[in-house]
Formats: C-alpha cells, sequence, structure tokens
C-alpha cells in the first residue's frame, strides 16, 4: 500500500522566482484571455446569428466556417488565441522560456539532486526509451519543442498550466472535478495515464490515501518534476518513463487508470493499440475514466472554435480526434462498458444581457469498465 514518507525533505520546495512584472504580466494575459472567452465570443455569436439567420439557416459546419471567417470579431478572437499563447511562453524577458532559463543551473542542480536521491521504484527512468514520433515531434500548445527536449520542460510546463488560471483560483480544481465523479470505493492501486508534472496524481493521493500510486509519461523532465513535488508532499508515488502502447506492469494489476485531457494528444491511429494496454493491465470490473474537450452535437459554431483551436495552438490530433469512435475502439479492445456523457461541471456559457447564451465549450466524461 502507497504511504506518507517517513520525514518532510530537508530541503525548501523548489519554485521558480516571480518578479512582481511576471505575475502583473501573466494576469493581463489572463484578463485579455477571459475578454476573448466572454465578451468577444459573445459579439461574435451576436454578428453570426445576425448574419446566418434564424435556425437552421447556414447551420453547417463547412457554412459556419465560412462565415464566421469573414467576421472581425473572430479573426481578432483567433490572433488573440494564437497569439496570447505565443507571448505566454516566448516574449523576451516575462515569458515563461526566459523567466525559467534565467535560473537554469540553480533548477537543475536541485532536480538532479531529488533524481540522484530517488529510491529505484519511486523514479524509473529510462534513457534508452525510443519516444514515439507523434510525441517526440508535436510542440502541443506551442511549447517548443515539446516536454521532451530540454531538462526544465516539466517546469515549463507546471508555470503554463498554472498561469490559465487566475491566480486566486485553485490549478488542481479540474482534478477535483473529475475524481468527484467516479464512483465511491476503495481504489487499492491506480495509474496516472500520461501524469506530467505529478499534480493531478498528488491530489488523487491526497484524496485518496488508500490508494498506491502509480504514474506514467513519456516525458523524462516531467517525471523528475513530478518526483520531487511528491517529496514535497512527503508522498511516495511510482513513476517511470513508459510508452504508454508497451507498459512493463503485469495484466490485470490496477483498480482504475484516470487520465486528464490526454485522447485529444494521440494520433487516431494509435488509439486502438494505447486502449488496447490500458485493457490489459486493469483488473477485471476495473475503470479506465477521464474527461476530455469535444465538439459539442449539432452546434456548428462551438464546432468552428473548437476546431481553430486545434490549428491555433499547435494540437495536432485535436480534429482528427474529435472524428474518432473512441467508444467502439473501446468495445473492440474488450471494455464491456463505455460510457460517454456530457461533463456539465466543465461545459461554460457565454452570457448575453437579454439574450440566449453562447456554447463557447464542450466537455466529455470518459468512463470505461473492463
Amino acid at each position: 500500500m502507497n504511504a506518507v514518507l517517513r520525514e518532510p525533505p530537508q530541503e525548501p520546495a523548489l519554485k521558480v522566482a516571480e518578479s512582481r512584472d511576471f505575475r502583473s504580466y501573466h494576469a493581463f494575459l489572463r484578463a485579455a484571455r477571459n475578454y476573448m472567452e466572454g465578451p468577444l465570443v459573445a459579439e461574435m455569436y451576436t454578428r453570426y446569428e445576425s448574419a446566418a439567420g434564424p435556425p437552421p439557416a447556414a447551420r453547417d459546419l463547412e457554412t459556419a466556417e465560412d462565415m464566421l471567417d469573414e467576421l472581425l470579431p473572430f479573426q481578432v478572437y483567433s490572433w488573440a488565441f494564437r497569439h496570447l499563447q505565443r507571448f505566454k511562453y516566448h516574449r523576451p524577458s516575462f515569458g515563461i522560456f526566459a523567466t525559467v532559463q534565467a535560473q537554469r543551473d540553480a533548477l537543475i542542480a536541485r532536480l538532479d539532486a531529488s533524481t540522484a536521491s530517488a529510491p529505484a521504484d519511486e523514479l524509473r527512468l529510462d534513457p534508452n526509451l525510443d519516444l514515439p514520433a507523434y510525441f517526440k515531434y508535436v510542440p502541443f500548445h506551442q511549447h517548443t519543442g515539446g516536454v521532451t527536449h530540454d531538462e526544465l520542460d516539466g517546469i515549463a510546463y507546471e508555470i503554463g498550466r498554472r498561469t490559465t488560471v487566475p491566480s486566486h483560483g485553485d490549478p488542481n480544481g479540474i482534478y477535483h472535478l473529475l475524481f468527484d465523479t467516479l464512483p465511491k470505493k476503495s481504489y487499492a492501486r491506480v495509474l496516472d495515464w500520461g501524469v506530467g508534472h505529478g499534480a493531478a496524481l498528488i491530489t488523487w493521493q491526497q484524496m485518496h490515501p488508500e490508494s498506491e500510486c502509480h504514474g506514467v509519461d513519456l516525458s523524462a523532465p516531467c517525471l523528475k518534476l513530478a518526483h520531487q513535488r511528491a517529496r514535497e508532499h512527503r508522498m511516495r508515488l511510482l513513476l517511470s518513463q513508459q510508452d504508454l502502447e508497451h507498459l512493463d506492469f503485469p495484466d490485470n494489476h490496477f483498480d482504475l487508470i484516470f487520465f486528464n485531457f490526454m485522447l485529444h494528444e494521440l494520433p487516431p491511429a494509435n488509439t486502438p493499440a494505447l486502449l488496447r494496454e490500458a485493457h490489459r493491465v486493469l483488473k477485471p470490473a476495473g475503470l479506465f475514466a477521464g474527461h476530455e474537450f469535444h465538439v459539442r452535437p449539432g452546434d456548428a459554431f462551438q464546432n468552428v472554435l473548437q476546431r481553430s483551436h486545434a490549428w491555433l495552438n499547435n494540437e495536432t490530433y485535436s480534429v482528427p480526434w474529435y472524428d474518432t469512435p473512441i467508444d467502439a475502439i473501446a468495445r473492440d479492445v474488450g471494455f464491456k462498458r463505455a460510457s460517454i456523457t456530457p461533463f456539465e461541471r466543465l461545459n461554460r456559457s457565454v452570457l448575453r444581457p437579454g439574450k440566449q447564451a453562447v456554447n463557447a465549450n464542450h466537455w466529455n466524461l470518459y468512463q470505461f469498465e473492463k
């Protein structure tokens, strides 16, 4: 059984020093994005509605896309979606990369020390692992080089996630929402399928101290940071660098495999093998569950916005993901039940005074039972 470590680490938490100017700059970017995702979407839809006429006129995807392309609010929205993210990472002096690189030596020294002292089962890295091409060459989220090429990629990724929410918000709240939806029972052994910087698995362990917690990822820099964060929380997480298509766990090993917005980052050609391997390592009646954004059925406006996000933010596999019959694939590889339901606690609408609200996003909850 997984357990809290003996004593807290002697060293303080690994932190990137952030100046007041850095924090103010990223607060501005977040406020600009809030405007983009709120009032600008409302104005865009009002103009689209005026041009398209009442439903069902001009409500197919291709027509909606052509109409929106001509509207100034959509052009501004698209520019902002692309460049606010670019400013976040790449701006000299205030960008995430510049801030992290300025502290490079000290940060690497801390990560190396934590890695060197890690018990063998708590951090298993594989320098000879052949990374899949779909992961190695795609700069997801405009993170240059992806999260495998530089020793500080995990730290940059963690800051990028945290600065997506306002400073007063809980960046781990999305994990609580997912875990609260799962069947209430004991989970003796769980696997975080794409553990990243470890925040979701740490959140799970806080909520379920009885669980033995494992996490796998392709990114060594992310796993090193996840291990460091686990030590800071006095947790024993069992982290390993593995290809999700070829896990080294035995058959029937886990009670639960969970993921957070992973499916849109996987090419459809690899999805059956990935799900087949997840099915193999689950115990009978075990659960594979997670949340993921998607297109809203029958909502051409939202579908255009959702598809545009893929092209604007280097989400190479998002558009083909929307057409992937994931439930059929799950059943084909052996899952006896494949449930896909709208994740309403994550779905939000943009309000328009005196008018119908606008659907600007869509999330689904996936639960596949072995």
